[in-house]
């Protein structure tokens, strides 16, 4: 959990239990790949996911990826495999003489002429002549369908031009395309006639170990040396098993996990996917969907390089990555998710201090990633493997407070809802109600809380509408059936009613309200609340707006939120978030003054978001922090249990409950909120006192 990823070398037993895919692999069909534009320098890099509108099977994408421009680079003083291949020379038309080397005209200056030229060369094309260097193959397997090959051809003739702006000759068009959009809307391709030619004396697999680890060190110099040149393609996320009911142990098409109580098939989440790779082939930074497991095994072909940050260093890879690219952070909080953005493992560590873990993933081995762990990676040749997402119940802590991207460029992305996940696993039927399929959908549930009435008396009240009534001579024989619509009650079995969070260093103490819960915190935050005699009181006085701020640490609406005490800011928080999120609490007599002008004073709580809380004097140092004995005694009085914020130097706040406080060696270990993973530093697994 604290690498963020791990590898799984299954037992030769296992390996010699697998059938050979001599079979399998005749029904894999790499539909419309996507061709990966990488702009940037120094380390920093951003990917653009182009549509290549194309199928191959499985020869025709090996012999893609074996083209030069595709092929890992030859070792010091080798040659490509292909390069030694002679040249096919063009093939002529009929009914066009050959021009001799005196008859010949020299060619000018400038492009050619518009339309018989470009034309020209098109046909040349079609009709099997020799593609040029810096365009995509045509495989030389005949096509399934007749009509595709001239579509085809049209296709391979504009990828000479490797603008992703191009229009493609003929109706179709290149398009970029997100990667949860690909992954929502892919869907199996009906099998169609396998072409049987294509597969004779056809060997899937790669012959020898060429793949050392010091091969694979020196492809990885290549790797971010060349990743903004040749864009390589990549199979991803198309929905299929290579693994039969053989395999009853780690079957990836039926890995058994908590997911399974939904009742329903997610693409890529509960249900596999494979990937067909090539040299350069790239996936970049990211989290799982609702910050899942998730498990990759490479069936045949060249490894992959991953990359993974540990769970304690998430925030301060976040941290960085903002700082890199502002304006997509500004636009989206979880711009990470898009799978769009690379840094190389250098570049974090000598201007971040974070250390990248590695892992070469080969054949026949399995990789794990876990929630929260970031992880990106790429291809070093042609190779497949298939991956699939999987939940414990351990994931479910993570699954409550994980995030989602809303912006645009994710807006089909996958969510699980796991309140009525865990909901199913406790095995609690489903609460519904009918209600008429043209009747407009109702305002969602107060869970029982009153609304404060409104002060404004003008108010209209709502009419209810009335619902239509079956005829009474009509005893359900008619063919019109009356179309209803089911509404899920959301649960409300969260530990406390005033927050979606779980933590156990926070006291849940009895509400008024028969059988439900608060935390001590969160009623003592919210306005509406008080503790009175160990009981938390007044919450049937919650104002309804209140109960409908998200909080924007935790993007949740359950429970309710306090607000900035500063003037016109919106942001909102549950008090279990607050600490997290780098809010300031300070709680005390404040001054208040009459309509007569006399001053009094009142106990109050001030909320200052991060943005609007008192900023640490920069004239401190590292050094000047270390000696300020106001913050080594704050340090050294911290209790187990205790919640308390720290702050990295120059970095980003967090917070964390107090494990263990090593007053002799002024350190403390935390256990961060509200995930729960113990905050590690590279060469300290303690955080100083002077963070604090």
């Amino acid at each position: 959990m604290r690498s963020g990823i791990v590898k799984v070398i299954p037992p030769p037993e296992w390996k010699a239990a697998q059938p050979r895919l001599d079979e399998a692999v005749k029904t894999i069909k790499v539909k419309e790949p996507i061709k990966q534009d990488i702009m940037g320098t120094s380390g920093t890099y951003r990917q653009a996911n182009i549509v290549h509108q194309r199928s191959y099977n499985l020869p025709q994408w090996r012999q893609l990826c074996e083209q030069s421009e595709h092929q890992p680079p030859a070792k010091r003083g080798e040659r490509r495999a292909n390069q030694d291949k002679p040249t096919k020379s063009t093939p002529r038309h009929k009914g066009t003489s050959t021009p001799s080397s005196g008859a010949s005209k020299p060619r000018g200056r400038g492009r050619p002429s518009k339309g018989k030229a470009t034309r020209a060369a098109t046909l040349d094309t079609e009709d099997g002549g020799q593609s040029t260097p810096d365009r995509l193959p045509t495989p030389v397997s005949p096509s399934m369908k007749p009509e595709e090959d001239n579509d085809s051809v049209k296709l391979d003739q504009d990828d000479i031009d490797d603008s992703p702006a191009k229009p493609k000759l003929g109706s179709r068009q290149a398009k970029a395309i997100s990667v949860s959009s690909r992954r929502k809307n892919n869907r199996r391709e009906v099998a169609g006639k396998i072409d049987e030619a294509a597969f004779v004396d056809f060997k899937y697999e790669l012959e020898g170990d060429e793949y050392t680890p010091e091969r694979c060190e020196e492809l990885e110099r290549a790797y971010w040396k060349t990743l903004t040149y040749a864009p390589p393609l990549y199979g991803a996320d198309m929905p299929g098993t290579l693994f039969t009911d053989k395999t009853t142990a780690w079957n990836l098409g039926k890995l058994d996990n908590i997911l399974d109580v939904m009742g329903s098939k997610i693409p890529g989440v509960n249900t596999a996917y494979l990937y067909l790779g090539m040299w350069k082939a790239t996936f970049a930074w990211h989290l799982e969907d609702v910050d899942l497991y998730s498990i990759n095994y490479l069936h045949f072909g060249a490894p992959k390089q991953w990359y993974s940050i540990a769970q304690g260093d998430a925030r301060r890879f976040e941290a960085a990555m903002k700082t890199i690219w502002p304006t997509d952070a500004k636009a989206c909080d979880q711009f990470l998710r898009h799978k769009t953005f690379l840094i190389s493992p250098s570049q974090l560590l000598s201007n971040f201090n974070i250390k990248v873990n590695k892992i070469v993933h080969k054949p026949g081995e399995f990789v794990i990633t876990f929630p929260y762990g970031y992880h990106s990676g790429y291809n070093l040749g042609y190779n497949c493997a298939e991956a699939v997402n999987f939940g414990l119940e351990e994931w479910l802590e993570y699954g409550r407070v994980a995030k989602k991207c809303d912006c645009d460029q994710a807006q089909d992305s996958v969510w699980i809802n796991v309140h009525d996940l865990e909901r199913k696993l406790r095995g609690e039927e489903t609460e519904y109600e009918e209600t008429d399929d043209e009747e407009e959908e109702e305002e969602e549930d107060d869970e029982g809380l009153p609304t404060p009435p409104d002060s404004n008396g003008d108010v209209k009240p709502k009419t209810p509408k009335k619902k239509r009534k079956r005829p009474a001579n009509d005893k359900g024989g008619n063919t019109n059936v009356k179309r209803v619509r089911i509404r899920i009650k959301a649960p409300s079995k969260e530990p406390c009613i005033l927050c979606p969070n779980d933590i156990p260093s926070e006291d849940l103490l009895p509400t008024e309200e028969l059988g439900s819960k608060a935390h001590r915190i969160c009623a003592m935050y919210i306005p509406e609340t008080s503790v009175d005699e160990e009981t938390v009181t007044d919450v049937q006085y919650i104002d309804k707006a209140r109960l409908d701020l998200k909080c924007n640490y935790c993007r949740s609406k359950k429970g309710a939120c306090f607000q900035c005490s500063e003037k016109k800011c919106t942001r909102a928080y549950h008090a279990t978030c607050a600490a997290a999120a780098g809010v300031s609490v300070q709680q005390g007599e404040v001054p208040r003054f009459g309509v007569d002008g006399t001053e009094y004073k009142v106990w109050d709580i001030d909320f200052r978001c991060r943005f609007h809380r008192p900023k640490r004097d920069k004239k401190f140092d590292g050094d000047a922090l270390g000696d300020d004995a106001r913050l080594r005694k704050a340090g050294a009085e911290l209790k187990v249990g205790e919640v308390c914020q720290a702050q990295y130097y120059r970095g980003e706040i967090f917070a964390g409950a107090v494990v263990e406080n090593f007053a002799s060696e002024e350190s403390v270990l935390l256990d961060i909120l509200p995930r729960g993973c113990v905050t590690l530093f590279p060469t300290n697994p303690f955080i100083p006192f002077v963070s604090f």
